[in-house]
């Protein structure tokens, strides 16, 4: 595939070179590591974007990534387009700042389209990205065709998928935009052995083509895969179906005026930066998502690795920094909702203590120890005369259980294995990685929140 992607785009330029080095010039001027292209919307937190995740990227993890990356672009967890109309999607925040992309799920153009508009005038978004790439049976595997969505969109080469992107680019203000995330192809053979036409790169050029003739769609996030629908859970379509970086290169020559964000498979900063770098910065930007689910202090190092920006020498944040910029959030979002009893208080705050659990990861407290102590601390505190704030609970949890040097040290240079991890079995690792429900992608029921999980899908 990559070797027919490879020639068609040789061929592309060889028929008409000057028109496309043109276009190829103009494309590498809004890729770079500047500021962007302004008549575009292009804006340079997509270089590295943080991947959406269920139960990981709330509006919780956002706060706290904030707080260690100014430049990334962060991602909300998939909703589904019923749970935004209707304003009962937990995972949105009104006006949380720019570089924040809302991700919308479902295959209504009109509810797609309202959906947008909501979380562009209400919530003030300034991207919302159609997920094309949910291999989850949960979505893709409905009795009713009309409601799947996710990469079953992708099986009609596009068309449906070009119209949901229209009626959602048609509901955007000017200076906003609408991107979508597919897959390489999707199939139904998880032995990975027989050819299908919907898995090749000839049919994602199609889809992407659709996609951009009738949306005028300019950015879009491609996982490096196939999706296998009906066969493999969404974990499994993570290991099983091979990347095929090669391909979405190759998209980049093909459609020399769309950028392309490349994800799937990266593990560390210096992968992303190495990815950003090849065939002249070919790519507009690359997705991580597990990596910082796991290890969160890796996202104190996006702004210098990726961005070039060291801070100006300012110091670096560290670990107490983090946990008491969070409390202090967390303080004030549990100020802003409704009234609540004790039970309520304490399942919200057991939320956010969880967000800050990669904090310790590969330290010498490390995260058994970590959610050790916290489970101590619900135990002990928040019952109904607890009048305390979160943040000093959380403070003195923290404080009491890492050590002072890891509790105070500047988060810089972080080893993405972490500096005391210890050795597992094969065996072990396997069966971690087996039962790993996070998602790097979006896709998958990984994709999908617990406000959606309340709506008819």
């Amino acid at each position: 595939r990559a070797d027919r992607g490879a020639m068609r785009a040789s061929s592309s330029a060889s028929s008409s070179a000057a028109a496309d080095a043109a276009a190829d010039a103009a494309s590498r001027a809004r890729r770079g590591g500047g500021g962007g292209d302004a008549t575009h919307g292009w804006d340079d937190g997509s270089r590295l974007a943080v991947a959406p995740g269920l139960d990981v990227t709330t509006v919780g993890f956002r706060a706290m990534a904030r707080s260690l990356t100014s430049h990334a672009r962060l991602w909300t967890e998939m909703a589904h387009h019923d749970a935004v109309e209707r304003y009962k999607s937990n995972t949105m925040m009104r006006f949380e700042g720019g570089r924040v992309t809302a991700q919308l799920g479902g295959s209504d153009p009109s509810g797609l389209a309202r959906a947008t508009a909501v979380l562009v005038d209400d919530y003030g978004y300034d991207e919302v990205n159609l997920n094309c790439g949910c291999p989850s049976d949960r979505v893709c595997g409905k009795a009713d065709d009309d409601k799947t969505f996710g990469a079953a969109l992708m099986l009609d080469g596009g068309a449906r998928a070009a119209e949901c992107a229209r009626r959602m680019a048609e509901a955007c203000d000017v200076g906003k935009q609408v991107t979508v995330k597919h897959r390489l192809g999707v199939r139904f053979d998880k032995t990975m052995t027989k050819i299908e036409d919907t898995d090749s790169y000839d049919y994602v050029v199609d889809f992407v083509e659709s996609v951009r003739e009738a949306a005028g769609v300019e950015h879009f996030i491609v996982h490096a895969r196939s999706a296998v629908l009906g066969g493999l859970n969404p974990c499994a379509n993570r290991r099983v179906p091979p990347l095929r970086y090669d391909e979405v290169y190759a998209l980049c020559d093909e459609f020399p005026k769309c950028g392309f964000t490349l994800n799937g498979g990266v593990t560390s900063l210096e992968q992303a930066r190495e990815l950003l770098d090849r065939n002249d910065g070919a790519l507009r930007g690359v997705m991580m998502g597990r990596a910082f689910y796991k290890h969160s202090c890796l996202l104190a190092d996006i702004d210098r690795i990726i961005f070039d920006d060291d801070g100006g020498g300012a110091p670096r944040p560290t670990r107490a920094d983090v946990v008491k910029k969070f409390g202090e959030f967390c303080d004030g979002a549990l100020a802003a909702m409704p009234p609540m009893d004790h039970k309520e208080r304490k399942k919200h705050c057991r939320r956010y203590f969880k967000v800050i659990d990669g904090l310790t990861f590969g330290t010498r407290t490390g995260g058994k120890i970590f959610r050790r102590a916290g489970d101590e601390m619900f135990d002990t505190y928040f019952g109904p005369d607890d009048d305390e704030p979160f943040s000093k609970r959380l403070w003195d949890c923290t404080q009491a259980v890492v050590d002072a040097e890891t509790w105070n040290e500047e988060l810089k240079n972080i080893n993405p294995d972490g500096e005391n991890t210890y050795k597992t079995s094969a065996k072990r690792r396997g069966s971690r990685r087996d039962s790993d429900s996070d998602s790097d992608d979006g896709d998958g029921v990984d994709g999908i929140t617990d406000a959606v999980r309340s709506t008819t899908l």
